[in-house]
């Protein structure tokens, strides 16, 4: 995905200047996937073949053990079940492509008022264009695919309704085909700006205004059966925010050594194109009453400098509300395939960090690092669900019990130590031991709705599954690096080997998040519901990188 940019910049007085830069990026960016056609799901990781679900010794033994037959996807059978099947792949090898065309202009005038004051006004304009479809990459021996909606086939209500393009009924698939889905979705901004800078001695100030216009919109290329006409071809509503931003900062130097600062800042922001549609895939439906999400933020930063150590410390608050998300699931309450918008979402951050780089001699740097907060669920956001084959309502404006929930993907204390070595001839070495502390799996706003939550959680246990949040192990990492520079007049050749996670800890949880699926259990005649366990990914065992890099 290629980016130009142009820069054009010249003085119009002696006081006034303008700078004017226009960027365009273009290009495709494509993911491969498996898909499989009335056939069991080859990928290992799926829940029914993980001993969280199956339940039973032989699978749990088997991926401790990992036998490849359950934790690795068997290729040559996915060709022979092709090949058996007189043509039309049972499995295939698709692209999820993203072809791209962003625009953006800026121009932006700076005047001096006086020696102290500088003022910056400008205008930003913007075209982001992504079209996205399904592309036919290998059909692993097989020899052509339809261009149906599988996942109807065995409906009782929509198996008449198939076609994913009905201006082109029955189309054959081969590799290098789209099928599908194709669709673009469109944004158009413009945005106006002020900017007043004041430096002094001891103290400076900045005040920032931006004020601006987007629009949000989709285009559907294919017409869906299940959506004929306008509902998934063509232009969908066009929905218009007014997003903004309002900063301020004020810093004062105590002398050259020390220096303190205090910002704020309030703005509404423009959601993500594809938060604002149900299902972007195929569907004009939009959200319903988007608003911009808002934030609010406040720091304080303070910077001391001196022979030895330079010392940094920062505390902050950020307070986020009504975010959007949107996406697609299979509802094992509804037993239907589901399109979920979560909105009125609200997040607070607060905390404080600090740094310090202690010059233990001329060779040796001692660099500490650390910080404290909490970052949690403010709000209950509303849950609504539309079912994915006619967009009726299976839930809507269902209070999620999210409040009180912590952030997950973000350690509440961390703790970072490394020690440098530089020394004669371009040698040198590192060594450093991170902490991560009061970690959560990312909560799941659907299981704390009462569809779920209340229904499923008939016991105060099962009720307790749903609603508690999963805490993470504390993790620890160790690494060093040892590296070696040449120069060559105005050159520098450096050849540097590094060495992640030397402890070798393979239990190390790097993130993880709830599943949106529940489980059914039958004791006898009764049904009971439970969540899935949480998916979690791991950090990368004992690693060794060898780097040459080249500056000129």
């Amino acid at each position: 995905v290629p980016l130009a940019l142009a820069a054009y910049a010249v003085p119009l007085s002696a006081s006034t200047s303008l700078a004017a830069t226009l960027a365009a990026e273009a290009g495709v960016a494509k993911y491969s996937m498996l898909d499989w056609y009335d056939a069991r799901t080859p990928m290992p990781d799926n829940y029914r073949y993980l001993p969280s679900y199956t339940g039973d010794r032989e699978t749990e033994q088997a991926w401790l053990a990992r036998d490849p037959r359950y934790t690795q996807i068997d290729w040559d059978e996915l060709i022979r079940q092709n090949r058996m099947a007189g043509g039309h792949a049972v499995y295939a090898l698709e692209d999820r492509v993203e072809r791209l065309c962003n625009l953006a202009f800026d121009a932006s005038f700076a005047t001096e008022a006086d020696a102290r004051l500088t003022l910056r006004y400008g205008v930003s304009l913007r075209r982001e264009n992504t079209r996205s479809y399904k592309q036919m990459r290998d059909l692993l021996g097989a020899g052509y695919v339809t261009d149906i909606d599988r996942f109807l086939i065995d409906d009782d209500t929509y198996s008449n309704l198939l076609q994913n393009d009905l201006r082109h009924p029955g189309r054959t698939v081969r590799e290098g085909d789209r099928f599908g889905y194709d669709y673009a979705l469109t944004l158009r901004g413009a945005a106006l700006r002020l900017q007043a800078d004041y430096r002094s001695d001891r103290f400076r100030a900045d005040l920032s205004v931006v004020l601006g216009s987007d629009a949000v919109s989709r285009r559907g290329y294919y017409e869906k059966e299940l959506f004929p006409g306008g509902q998934s071809y063509g232009p969908s509503r066009v929905m218009r925010f007014t997003p903004y931003t309002l900063k301020a900062a004020a810093g004062w130097a105590f002398s050259p050594r020390r220096y303190i600062e205090i910002a704020a800042a309030a703005a509404a922001r423009t959601p993500r194109a594809g938060d604002l549609f149900f299902q972007p895939l195929y569907n004009n439906r939009t959200v319903d009453n988007p608003v911009p999400e808002r934030i609010y933020a406040a720091e304080l930063n303070c910077r001391l400098t001196g022979p030895v150590v330079d010392f940094q410390a920062a505390f902050f608050a950020a307070m986020t509300l009504d975010g959007i998300e949107t996406r697609t699931y299979y509802d094992d309450m509804a037993s239907v395939y589901c399109d979920m918008a979560v909105t009125g979402v609200g997040r607070m951050s607060c905390g404080a960090e600090a740094a310090a780089d202690i010059r233990l001699s001329y060779r040796w740097l001692l660099s500490l690092a650390a910080s404290a907060g909490r970052y949690e669920y403010i709000r209950d956001p509303r849950v609504t669900v539309l079912s994915d084959v006619d967009n009726s309502a299976v839930d809507v404006q269902a209070v999620s019990r999210m409040g009180g929930c912590e952030t997950g993907g973000a350690p509440q204390l961390t703790a970072l130590a490394e020690i440098a070595w530089f020394g004669p001839k371009g040698w040198g070495c590192r060594a450093s031991a991170g902490y991560a502390g009061r970690r959560y799996v990312e909560p799941m706003p659907l299981r704390r709705t009462d569809r779920i939550a209340g229904q499923g959680g008939i016991t105060r246990e099962f009720f307790d599954a749903f609603t508690r949040q999963e805490r993470l192990p504390d993790a620890f990492t160790l690494d060093a690096a040892l590296f070696k520079s040449f120069r060559f007049e105005r050159s520098r050749l450096t050849a540097s080997l590094m060495l992640r996670n030397l402890t070798g800890e393979a239990d190390t949880v790097y993130g993880g998040y709830e599943s949106l699926r529940v489980r059914r259990i039958r004791p006898g005649d009764d049904t009971l519901y439970a969540p899935h366990a949480s998916r979690c990914t791991y950090a990368w065992p004992r690693s060794f990188y060898l780097t040459i890099s080249y500056r000129f």
